[in-house]
């Protein structure tokens, strides 16, 4: 049973594991029709397994590149020929680059985390704002995961903070432009969290010299002190849920890094 007042149908990118997962699951606790995305084959295959028997019919679980307008498009048409409607998008789907400053950061890299990380929330809200703003009743919310980087130079490499630099310009124009369409646009700026996929994409390494320079200036990071449980960012996006309390932040930069570094 639902303990949503009315239906409520979420699409969260990323989301066939780490924190886009356990999002996922906090919502369809609740009652709320999901659909998610990954890049990966195989953990859509296992995600999508593992909540047959508790959640069927309730949810879709679609590999989508989310820079591909094609891609996208479908899954929200997807979505809503299924749920009816599509209420909250969450793009969670994100990669880090490898710690290093313009002199090192490859064009490769470049291209990569700027694809995933910008062009990804960018090519999602527009098709979830196109359809937000047509469906009857109209509206929707929109919650983006910003990171300590989208507001402070020194806590990733050149490619990961202009792309979280990015997705906080783009939460406070969405915000702006779409308000008087009953859409909503909050960015959460994450700090280190327990676990997450995110972490894959140091799987070829890191650049010393960038990763001393943000140990530096971003010290005292301790595991199960200063890192922010899954669980706690998902909670906060069911609270979002509630559109008026959604309306009440909206254009907002909600810090959630349990003051670490302090005073970003």
């Amino acid at each position: 049973m639902s303990q949503f007042p009315t239906p409520v149908t979420v699409l969260i990118t990323g989301a066939a594991g780490g924190l886009g997962r356990v999002i996922a699951e906090a919502f369809l606790t609740k009652g709320a029709n999901v659909a998610i995305c990954d890049v990966n084959r195989d953990r859509i295959a296992e995600t999508s397994s593992a909540w047959t028997q508790e959640y069927h019919g309730r949810f879709i679980a679609e590999q989508a590149d989310v820079s591909s307008k094609s891609d996208i498009e479908s899954l929200v048409q997807i979505t809503t020929n299924k749920f009816g409607r599509l209420d909250i998008l969450i793009n969670n789907a994100g990669v880090l680059d490898a710690f290093d400053p313009a002199g090192t950061c490859t064009r490769e890299t470049w291209d990569r985390v700027l694809n995933v990380n910008l062009t990804g929330p960018y090519v999602c809200t527009q098709a979830a704002v196109n359809a937000m703003q047509t469906q009857s009743p109209p509206g929707g919310t929109i919650i983006n995961m910003g990171s300590n980087a989208s507001v402070c130079g020194t806590n990733g490499g050149l490619a990961y903070t202009v792309s979280k630099h990015g997705v906080l310009g783009l939460t406070r124009n969405t915000a702006a432009f779409y308000l008087d369409h009953g859409i909503t646009c909050t960015m959460l700026q994450l700090g280190g969290l327990a676990t997450t996929n995110i972490l894959d994409s140091l799987s070829t390494g890191v650049n010393q010299e960038g990763l001393g320079m943000v140990e530096k200036h971003t010290p005292g990071f301790k595991a199960g002190f200063n890192d922010v449980p899954l669980e706690d960012v998902a909670k906060f996006c069911v609270l979002l849920a509630d559109r008026e309390l959604a309306k009440t932040m909206n254009g907002a930069s909600v810090p959630f890094n349990r003051n670490w570094p302090a005073g970003v």
